[in-house]
């Protein structure tokens, strides 16, 4: 559970850091897992390191993995921040190469989005970390930073006259067992990261009320179809694996009961 001070730190800054909640017993057993399921995905080759590696779906592929979402240390902090009813939109597991520039993972203001990111490897703001603009999940910081948009399409656009890593950020420098909680329209970053770096997200949305927000999570599951012919290695046509979807789970169940009425797979 969140202090009335860790929520306000979320709403005011737009992320906060749980440090230590899983034993290094645990991240163990996780990362077993998760390095199973991104080898799955490169049918036993070993990763080049040409390009990030990232397979959607990823902690739907293993119970261990899919437990998470039905852990208090996940699923409670998640229900105080969005509200009680809300979604889930998928899992994505991360081999990464290179920089990251400065974006958001999306801007639509008048929807909960939060990401769950949990690091398997130790990062620092010179080796990988989460950076992140505080405050930038609201406008009119928001909408100020949109000139950052050029720096995904050049690393050379300098558009407040300093490179990515010179831009004023606090960086989440995380170990395994620390969980990162951060609001979908922050603006966030990360340079100097090794090769393979490891890293796996859980994405949660708000309860659906409006047309709008229907409209908004269907075209997030066409996005992440389009992610699969890009990152994976391994091609599939679904994000979601039937024994996911028919969890026993009473919580997996309610977040997932949306997916199924819809028709998603």
């Amino acid at each position: 559970m969140l202090t009335v001070e860790q929520r306000a730190h979320f709403e005011t800054f737009g992320f906060i850091v749980m440090r230590q909640a899983f034993s290094p017993h645990e991240m163990e057993a996780i990362s077993r897992d998760f390095d199973d399921v991104l080898d799955e995905d490169r049918q036993g080759r070993p990763f080049d390191g040409e390009k990030r590696q990232a397979v959607m779906g990823c902690i739907e592929r293993r119970p261990l993995l899919t437990q998470l979402l039905d852990d208090d240390r996940v699923f409670l902090p998640v229900e105080q921040l969005l509200g009680e009813g809300f979604i889930w939109n998928g899992s994505d597991g991360n081999l990464y190469v290179g920089d990251t520039a400065w974006h958001p993972d999306g801007s639509e203001h008048k929807y909960g989005r939060i990401k769950v990111a949990f690091y398997l490897d130790p990062v620092t703001r010179d080796t990988g970390c989460l950076r992140v603009i505080p405050g930038s999940h609201r406008p009119p910081l928001h909408d100020d930073l949109q000139p950052l948009s050029l720096q995904r399409e050049s690393a050379m656009a300098t558009p407040y006259g300093v490179s990515g890593v010179e831009l004023p950020s606090f960086p989440l420098e995380s170990e395994p067992g620390d969980v990162v909680f951060f609001d979908q329209n922050l603006w966030h970053a990360a340079f100097g990261g090794r090769t393979g770096r490891r890293m796996f997200t859980l994405n949660f949305f708000a309860r659906l009320l409006t047309d709008s927000h229907m409209a908004f999570v269907r075209s997030g599951y066409e996005s992440d179809l389009s992610f699969i012919k890009k990152m994976q290695h391994t091609q599939t046509n679904e994000l979601y694996t039937p024994e996911f979807l028919n969890s026993e789970s009473p919580r997996i169940q309610g977040l997932v009961a949306h997916i199924k009425a819809l028709g998603f797979k």
